[in-house]
């Protein structure tokens, strides 16, 4: 007896049963806080929106927002008076480099607050 593939994905989803998700299809997210620059993250989300939601409840403070969300790596970096910078590439590095250029352009002393990516990255 051979089953189709998607009589088999109707049975998973009928029973409930989770189907993997691949690296690929996760989302991570860094939330900021421009009257505090408290930062926070939430990564390997299926979803960009249980990211963003992650990384403003993981910033803790009432006006944080997610200022950026990527499938792969991000960063953002915060220098005087909160001014800050962020960015979202292939590498950690890379965001890193970019979050700090794009930082330079607003303000001085920018430092990289946080920086993090997805699993299999």
């Amino acid at each position: 007896m051979s089953l189709r593939p998607g009589l088999l994905l109707a049975s998973a989803l009928a029973f409930g049963l989770a189907l993997p998700v691949s690296a690929a299809d996760l989302f991570g997210a860094i939330a900021f806080s421009r009257s505090t620059g408290k930062v926070g993250g939430g990564w390997n989300f299926a979803a960009k929106s249980d990211a963003s939601a992650e990384a403003v409840t993981q910033c803790g403070v009432g006006d944080c927002a997610a200022v950026v969300i990527f499938p792969s790596c991000g960063a953002v970096a915060v220098g005087d008076g909160y001014g800050m910078g962020f960015s979202a590439d292939g590498s950690a590095a890379k965001a890193e480099e970019t979050a700090l250029a794009n930082c330079s352009g607003y303000t001085a002393n920018c430092l990289i607050t946080m920086s993090f990516c997805n699993d299999a990255q």
